[in-house]
């Protein structure tokens, strides 16, 4: 540990020399206000330092029942990521003038309230972990480099790590909005739903994602729908909640129905207040099921769906690289209770016919579609959620809602019953020796490209409906699987070894020691396992 003084010194040293003399910096040096740690400096100017900067809460100042238990920890370290980034964006945003280099980086978050690592708060201090990219004279160290470090980082560190520069009320509103949505999550199922809209919610979305459609019309739900949360901040908040078993939506063409399943999807998250959505809950394994024809298959057990087809030597442990677009919904859906979901979605839009219905004079069709088999799955604990204007669906189903310019109702309708009976999938045990993770140099290469879309080894895979939402939970997602490398020997089931990863990841990321959460964001198990299922040199086995 050394002080200002020293930094001072070493930069004044440094200054016009060879770039590797930044090497020189790895130390911790403590200011007046705060620490700096430099975590790992770049080799040249195109690369980027990990840092940190330490805060003691005497001089960050936020009040102790801000952070005193772990939800308003979460919340807080999520809106301080916020402002963070923000102040970057303002005061570092572009390199120093007449240099390479002198831009701050941490990664954007999202609408959804997450646990995030680039912000951690122990009892001592507030953190913050980002990059910098060290200001560069050509490929000398540039005098700019204090200006970086003692101008630009400190109006950051002043913007967001202090509390005398936020509203009280907006710091309490985040934080309780955030305790409000995980009260209402934890009590879905004691009310018998598996989701949950409150009455005012803004639902359809802005192009970009980032905010409600301007001038849409809030959600709204008939009287006999409503039910209330009686929520720990504030008013009770009056909704409709989504009963278990198997619920169809249906209404007619534009009236909001898709905007409706995407909230209800995002739900899975708590969102930010003003994001329209803040009471839109849903229980968290929910999974949103799409035709996704080519995609790979291995060892999945789709024989509840269909005991024989063309496409599968035995549909108890389907496997092929490339299968059908019906097929790729079915291993979806069993991949999905594989991982402990207890919510499936379905828009028709995005399905195929066959997967939710049977067709008109096809009695000898080979696919037990959703309609027959969604009440037996209501009873095996796995509900099922459906857009749908098809009559055969909508009578087989438990309950009818019908949604129309943002309103919903309660419909009656003469229902069939279905004799189908709907069993779990057997569970599978993955095996890494088959996946190539090399790449050029790299002995172990999984990076995240984009927000749903992570290479491993030289392929790429892209899963259209994980609730990945910003590029830090890709990002968490490519480590995880980085991890499960050698995890993955066949001992442990899916479901374990995405756990126990994610739980690997946890334990470095809290570390007061490391630092090494910065682009780190919560994700869920189910979501890992997506992406594997997704790779071509996945391979799977059952025990029996």
């Amino acid at each position: 540990m050394a002080s200002e003084e020293i930094l001072h010194k070493t930069l004044k040293n440094a200054d016009g020399k060879p770039f590797q003399k930044y090497k020189g910096l790895e130390n911790n040096f403590v200011l007046e206000n705060y620490e700096i740690i430099f975590d790992d400096i770049q080799n040249d100017r195109a690369g980027h330092t990990a840092m940190r900067v330490r805060v003691p809460h005497k001089k960050a100042g936020f009040p102790a029942d801000m952070f005193d238990t772990k939800k308003r920890e979460i919340a807080l370290r999520d809106l301080i990521a916020r402002r963070f980034r923000e102040a970057a964006r303002t005061h570092a945003r572009s390199p120093i003038p007449k240099t390479s280099g002198g831009e701050v980086f941490i990664p954007r978050p999202g609408q959804e309230i997450l646990e995030r690592w680039s912000i951690a708060i122990t009892q001592y201090y507030v953190e913050a972990r980002f990059t910098v990219d060290l200001p560069a004279d050509g490929n000398k160290v540039s005098a700019m480099a204090m200006n970086l470090l003692l101008e630009r980082i400190d109006k950051i560190v002043s913007e967001s790590m202090y509390f005398s520069a936020y509203k009280q009320s907006k710091v309490y509103n985040h934080l309780q909005t955030y305790e409000n949505a995980e009260y209402i999550r934890e009590n879905l199922d004691s009310k018998g739903i598996v989701a949950f809209i409150a009455e005012g919610s803004i639902l359809p979305r802005r192009e970009d994602d980032l905010a409600p459609m301007i001038d849409a019309e809030p959600f709204r739900c008939s009287d006999e729908l409503k039910m209330t949360f009686e929520v720990p901040y504030g008013e009770p908040i009056v909704g409709v909640g989504i009963p278990k078993g198997f619920t169809v939506i249906t209404g007619p063409s534009r009236s909001g129905k898709s905007a409706l399943m995407d909230a209800i999807y995002a739900g899975v998250y708590d969102h930010i207040p003003g994001d329209g959505r803040e009471y839109v809950i849903t229980s968290p394994d929910a999974a949103f099921i799409v035709s996704e024809p080519k995609r790979p298959a291995d060892s999945v057990d789709i024989s509840m769906f269909v005991k024989d087809t063309p496409e599968f030597e035995d549909t108890s442990a389907a496997k092929k690289d490339s299968v059908s677009s019906p097929m790729s919904e079915l291993l979806s859906i069993s991949e999905a209770v594989e991982m402990g979901s207890k919510l499936i979605l379905v828009d028709e839009e995005y399905s195929n016919p066959c997967v939710l219905r049977k067709g008109f004079l096809s009695d000898d069709e080979s696919i037990t579609p959703l309609a027959d088999l969604g009440h037996s799955m209501g009873e095996s604990d796995v509900s099922l959620l459906t857009i749908s204007g098809d009559e055969s669906v909508i009578r087989a189903a438990d309950n009818v809602l019908v949604i129309g310019k943002s309103v919903l109702l309660k419909a009656e309708v003469e229902g069939r019953e279905t004799d189908a009976v709907y069993s779990r999938p057997v569970d599978r045990y993955p095996v890494s020796k088959g996946i190539v993770y090399e790449k050029g140099h790299r002995d172990v290469n999984v990076v995240a490209q984009e927000i749903r879309t992570i290479e491993i080894g030289e392929f790429k895979v892209h899963v259209p409906v994980t609730a990945l939402f910003d590029i830090s939970q890709t990002s968490t997602v490519a480590d995880a699987i980085a991890v499960m490398k050698d995890i993955m020997d066949g001992s442990k089931s899916m479901k374990e070894v995405c756990g126990l990863a994610i739980s690997v990841l946890k334990e470095n990321d809290d570390s007061a020691d490391i630092g090494s959460g910065m682009h780190h964001a919560q994700i869920r198990a189910i979501d890992l396992a997506a992406v594997l299922n997704r790779h071509p040199q996945m391979l799977a086995i059952q025990k029996r």
